[in-house]
Order: structure tokens, then sequence, then C-alpha cells
């Protein structure tokens, strides 16, 4: 099925002590980039979300957040940032001399200054318990957000199909009128011979030379075909449970060109008119094709 790398997704959970909130939001993107936003003390599972992500949204450009109230242990070990603070007090303390404050920093303003300089520190074997209580919660997430992904695939998928069958439509009308085109240009041609070589013997086999070269110059016979075949397999991906978007971009752009050179081979007012047409649609399909995975 064909998913959207456009989604969203919100969960929570909690347990005793604590409360979890996460929250993930996807965009397109050429490969897939997960950006992780998570509290300090639960850096070490950064790695573990990223790979649950990538598993279930295959590309796109993911910002993940996770949010976190309370403790996964009864008793985390807290640690000082002793250098940070040395030489934030260093500092403070010339500053106030500088300026002439008539009092030194305390240790209130240490706290507002650095947050950071007490830090909690995950006691080793902790990750494991910390990841059996986040992992439900991240798998209703992904979930949530693989369901909106599909759901947006589906409409671009409909959307897709029913323009695909607008530029098959008009594909047979340009089949259709080449035919009459040629035979068109090659009466035209013998036409226009006659009446310059009037009372002179033309040669049919150099008449019928020139008509089959004229023939090979307009005909477009291959580019329909290969425009035929592109959207053949345009459709095949569709259906394919496999990551397609970029294949689909590349067959999106081949089309585009195969209707570029029946324009420009054709010679023909109406021809030129539906390739117009055909590459409308196509513009519209490639907009779509930048949002599948």
């Amino acid at each position: 099925m064909i998913a959207s790398m456009t989604t969203f997704a919100r969960s929570s959970a909690q347990g005793d002590g604590w409360f979890c909130s996460m929250e993930l939001r996807s965009v397109n993107g050429r490969y897939c980039d997960v950006h992780a936003r998570i509290p300090r003390g639960l850096s070490p599972l950064e790695d573990r979300f990223k790979k649950a992500i990538k598993k279930r949204l295959r590309r796109g450009k993911i910002d993940f957040t996770l949010q976190f109230q309370g403790q996964m242990d009864a008793n985390p070990d807290f640690l000082p940032d002793l250098a940070s603070a040395r030489s934030w007090l260093v500092a403070a303390e010339q500053l106030a001399e500088e300026l002439r404050f008539p009092s030194r920093p305390d240790f209130k303003d240490l706290l507002a200054a650095l947050p950071g300089v007490i830090g909690m520190e995950q006691a080793p074997g902790d990750e494991s318990a910390m990841w059996a209580r986040l992992e439900e919660p991240l798998e209703g997430l992904l979930e949530q957000a693989q369901a909106m992904a599909l759901r947006e695939g589906a409409d671009l998928e409909r959307d897709i199909r029913n323009r695909l069958k607008t530029i098959r439509g008009l594909l047979e009308q340009i089949e259709e009128e080449k035919r009459q085109h040629l035979e068109a240009a090659q009466t035209a041609l013998r036409d226009r011979v006659e009446k310059l070589l009037q009372n002179v013997a033309i040669d049919p086999a150099r008449l019928a030379q020139e008509s089959a070269i004229m023939a090979d110059r307009l005909d477009i016979t291959e580019e329909i075909v290969r425009a035929s075949s592109h959207i053949e397999r345009f459709l095949e991906y569709l259906d394919s449970a496999e990551p397609v978007g970029r294949r689909l971009d590349f067959l999106t752009q081949e089309i585009f060109r195969e209707f570029n050179t029946m324009a420009s081979k054709s010679c023909n007012s109406s021809i030129s008119q539906w390739v117009v047409e055909v590459k409308g649609e196509l513009e519209k399909i490639r907009e779509q094709v930048q949002n599948i995975v």
C-alpha cells in the first residue's frame, strides 16, 4: 500500500511515580532522517527510539519529542557539574567586581543560571527497565503515525490513478491523431511535388523514399509505446508493498520526457495541445509523488 511521508501522532503513558508524553511529526524528506528530543536522563535510549521509528516509517524528515516527569528508579543518583559551577562563579564574581555590584552571586543565582549544573545519572542496568516501560507507548505512537500515513497514502493513490486514467485517454487520442497526421502529411507532400513538377516525370521510388524519410521524422510511435509502458509500470508500483516513492518520481520524469518528444516531433497542433494537458496532469502527479514513502 502507498504510504505518505506526512504524518502526525501523539501518545502518553503513566506508571508508579512517572508520566510521559510522546509526539511525532513527519514531512517530506529524501531519506529517513530522525531527530529525537528526549530528556537528558533518557539519552541512553535515543538509538533505540530512532531504530524503532525507522523500522515503521521508512522515509521522511521525522521529529520525535519525548517529555518525561517523575523518575524511573526509586533512588536515582544526582551528580553536580563542579567545573561548570566554578567557572560560572568566577565569571559572575569578576562581573560583579567590575560593575561594582554590592553583593556576590548566591547559590540560588547559580541554580537559576545553570539549570543543568545538577544532573541525574542513570544507574547501570536500568536502561532495559526504562525501555520496558516506554516501548509500549512508543509502539502505540508509531501505530497511530503509520495509520495516518496509510490514510494519506490512499488519498494520494486515488488521485494519482485518476490522473493516470486521464493521461491514458489523451495518449489514445494522440495515437489516433498520429495516424491521420502521417497520412495527411504524405498526401500533402505528393501534392506539392506534383504541383512543383508539372509536366515533369516523377520518380515513384524517389517520392516513396522522401515519404518514408518524412514519416520517420514525424513518427512518434516509439514515444507512445514507451510512455504507455512507463504508465503500466507506474500502476504496478502503486500496488507494491515496498517503498516506491523514488521509483515513481523517476518514472514521472521519464513520462514527461516522452511527451515532450512527441510534441517536438509531431509538428501537429492537436497533439501539442494534448501534450500540454498531459504535462499539467503529470505536474500534479509529481507533486503527489514527492509525498510518497
